[in-house]
């Protein structure tokens, strides 16, 4: 039955696809509307991705692997490096188009992501408190720890950290190359710190795709025109890029493995090094790059898709909860969950089901706070 999954995932990426014809192209591949609908998809490949997480990741407890959706578990972080470049993007746009883009920042920008995130992370407090879970929080310079609490919540302070660069660069310096210089010394710094500090891969091999944003909007259109000379050229070559990358980055063929002991389930795994996040890095790039090409020939989005977009953050920071309270653990392997759901159709539905419905309330709420707070236009 899993395999039900797979195709109302299809569904929701090709229903309402058009395709331009011979000599045209989808002038608006990066408008606001078309990239909202592509990145509630891809908010529900992260979805799936963190079910298979629980439930047929290699580091598991062996008695708890249930396949079926095993080509979801490294599928994250090419669906992130997407939301970095169109974070990076959208904000290069607004701040060109609106005059007190940096007057109203904050309230606008950062609040919205703050508010969901507070929230989310009490239900996980709670769940600690619940079933008398240790709560203890690893200092930011502790070496190979970093426990948030919130077991999703790296991407925030990572956005934010790309947010301020951002306002630094080309909110107070105003000239496009001061603000650019700010941004990729910024990005270089959080990296060094994150790779020093020995954070997983996943809190470092996606943010450079915020600068690549700004880099695509500052450049749209001579960048549009360039890619379409040679264009069926460029989308091979993507293509084969993708793939060879792909493997490389997920260590598929064995190399540049580091052995580490996966402190829930008590077995030795492999997982990738540094040069192997070296290869995950070139990916998002080829990924992300394969996308605005076939955006220029297909205009994606139907109305689910744009639904979903409306609130992928909510949805990011909330499925996670429902993770844990159905499958095998609550929080930690030793901490049974609110009820084990072992079939993994039942489990995907139950998680979706909760998640989509309780990530569109909150929204509303934070759009609500974001209303009430940010500053009235003169």
């Amino acid at each position: 039955m899993i395999i039900v999954w797979y195709l109302a995932l299809a569904v929701l990426l090709f229903f309402g696809v058009k395709v331009c014809r011979s000599k045209t192209w989808n002038e608006e591949n990066m408008s606001f509307n078309q990239t909202k609908c592509f990145l509630g998809f891809c908010a529900m490949i992260i979805v799936f991705h963190h079910i298979s997480q629980d439930t047929c990741a290699p580091w598991l407890n062996p008695r708890y692997i249930r396949h079926g959706l095993d080509i979801f578990v490294t599928a994250g972080y090419p669906m992130v490096a997407m939301f970095f470049f169109c974070s990076g993007f959208g904000l290069y746009k607004s701040a060109k188009a609106k005059p007190d883009f940096f007057k109203r920042f904050i309230p606008v920008r950062l609040i919205p992501i703050l508010i969901p995130t507070v929230l989310t992370l009490l239900v996980y407090i709670g769940f600690r408190l619940w079933r008398h879970i240790k709560i203890t929080i690893d200092p930011p310079f502790a070496v190979n720890g970093h426990n948030t609490l919130h077991p999703y919540i790296w991407y925030v302070p990572c956005i934010i950290v790309m947010y301020i660069l951002f306002y630094i660069g080309f909110g107070l310096f105003k000239k496009d190359w001061a603000g650019i210089l700010v941004v990729l010394l910024g990005t270089i710094g959080y990296i060094f710190f994150c790779v020093k500090f020995e954070y997983g891969t996943w809190w470092y091999n996606t943010p450079h795709m915020f600068l690549m944003g700004i880099l695509v909007a500052k450049y749209e259109k001579k960048f549009f025109e360039s890619c379409k000379k040679l264009y069926p050229l460029r989308v091979i070559i993507n293509i084969l890029l993708c793939v060879v990358l792909w493997y490389l980055g997920d260590n598929a063929g064995g190399l540049y493995l580091q052995k580490f002991h996966h402190p829930y389930s008590g077995v030795y795994i492999f997982r990738s090094g540094l040069i192997g996040c070296i290869f995950q890095v070139l990916y998002t790039f080829a990924f992300v790059s394969l996308y605005y090409l076939l955006s220029m020939k297909l205009k994606v989005g139907n109305k689910v898709t744009g639904f979903l977009g409306k609130f992928t953050l909510e949805l990011y920071l909330v499925h996670g909860i429902f993770i844990h309270m159905f499958g095998f653990y609550m929080i930690h392997d030793r901490i049974k969950p609110v009820y084990y759901i072992e079939n993994v159709p039942l489990f995907v539905l139950v998680v979706i089901g909760l998640s989509i419905p309780v990530a569109f309330a909150l929204s509303k709420l934070d759009k609500a706070v974001g209303n009430a707070i940010r500053p009235k236009k003169k």
